[in-house]
């Protein structure tokens, strides 16, 4: 009898696999679990750049989904990442397939502020800038400021007053416009980078780019990159086979 009884014990706890409305159960003694299958799909690309995203497109992705359904999406989440997917599998659990993410990671990037001494802010006002009007008008302010003998700071506020002496004899007084807009390297480099209005201010150690329009760029940038695509990318999402999105 007791042989029978631990038999019968191990008969209860031994999982069982049950069918029940069409999905796999696991049947134990503390309750059901579901097995859920981990869908085939191929890995996700990693890339970095809009042309690579754009011709993978064109010679693989379209090709791997269904030709009658428009089942391929590429979304911008951000102005330094795309990334391209497909329509839920029902069959495979609603899985999304991520065929390809694209980053921007070779671009020098710029934070919303940014102190910098007036050699380096040079240096960086020609390396980390798309020239504009305003970059140049910038880079001579930082030049006549670093070249001074005699720097004297006068800020009310609104607007800072320098006032350089070089040598002897040469003396300028120069009131420096509070705002400026510039081009920072920021997004993917196949396209214009977006312009932002920077406040600057000036002490004695150093010059500093305080971002000003509050972050409006990143939404520039990601219709920047969304009107590439479209344009690069127009017969497929003719034909709807792509759907293009922020």
């Amino acid at each position: 009898m007791l042989k029978e009884a631990l038999q019968y014990i191990l008969d209860g706890m031994r999982p069982e696999i049950q069918d029940l409305c069409g999905r796999a159960y696991v049947i134990t003694h503390s309750g059901a679990q579901e097995v859920i299958e981990t869908p085939i799909a191929p890995d996700t690309v990693p890339l970095h750049s809009l042309d690579s995203i754009v011709k993978m497109i064109r010679t693989e992705a379209i090709h791997l989904e269904d030709v009658n359904t428009p089942a391929l999406f590429v979304n911008i989440p951000s102005p330094t990442n795309v990334v391209c997917f497909s329509q839920p599998d029902c069959e495979q659990r609603c899985h999304r397939t991520v065929y390809y993410s694209a980053d921007a990671t070779d671009v020098p990037g710029w934070d919303a502020k940014v102190t910098l001494g007036f050699e380096e802010a040079q240096i960086a006002l020609r390396t980390r800038f798309q020239e504009t009007g305003d970059s140049l008008y910038a880079m001579k302010l930082v030049n006549d400021i670093s070249l001074g003998a005699k720097v004297i700071y006068n800020d009310n506020g609104v607007a800072t007053t320098v006032t350089t002496k070089s040598g002897v004899s040469l003396q300028t007084n120069e009131a420096i416009r509070p705002i400026v807009k510039l081009r920072p390297y920021r997004t993917f480099q196949e396209v214009e980078q977006p312009e932002s209005t920077f406040l600057i201010r000036i002490n004695d150690r150093g010059i500093s780019f305080i971002e000003a329009d509050g972050g409006m760029w990143r939404l520039t940038a990601r219709n920047t990159i969304k009107a590439f695509l479209e344009e690069k990318l127009a017969a497929e999402i003719e034909s709807g086979k792509l759907v293009v999105a922020l």
